[in-house]
């Protein structure tokens, strides 16, 4: 009786040992393998000092995973899909803005912050 429950044991270890092996590589497929900006954001000129943030409304991005699927998604709806600028929103100018996968660089895009007819005057 003894051998028989040490032999049940060693069997539920070996099952769940090859079920954790199975389910570990079940996902290899959908390791990421590229990145990319398919669709800039709708808005890429800015008024000065009308406004104070970047608007990444429109903004799409390809995610290409290892088994060959894409997935397009929101910029704004990605979690590890983040920016970075320094853009003064009330001095006109070209700035970058820095598209990153997580800590990775993955697009660099130039917008326009600059002056209404009336500003220049003004």
């Amino acid at each position: 009786m003894m051998r028989k429950s040490r032999l049940l044991a060693a069997l539920y270890v070996a099952l769940f040992v090859i079920l954790i092996f199975l389910l570990s590589s079940c996902d290899s497929g959908l390791a990421i393998v590229s990145v990319d900006v398919i669709q800039l954001p709708y808005k890429v000129v800015y008024v000065a000092g009308t406004e104070d943030s970047l608007d990444m409304d429109g903004c799409i991005i390809s995610i290409r995973v290892r088994d060959g699927g894409v997935r397009e998604v929101s910029f704004e709806e990605e979690p590890r899909a983040t920016i970075r600028h320094e853009i003064d929103f009330s001095t006109p100018g070209e700035y970058e803005v820095f598209f990153y996968w997580g800590d990775t660089q993955i697009y660099t895009m130039t917008i326009q912050v600059i002056l209404t007819s009336e500003q220049d005057q003004g």
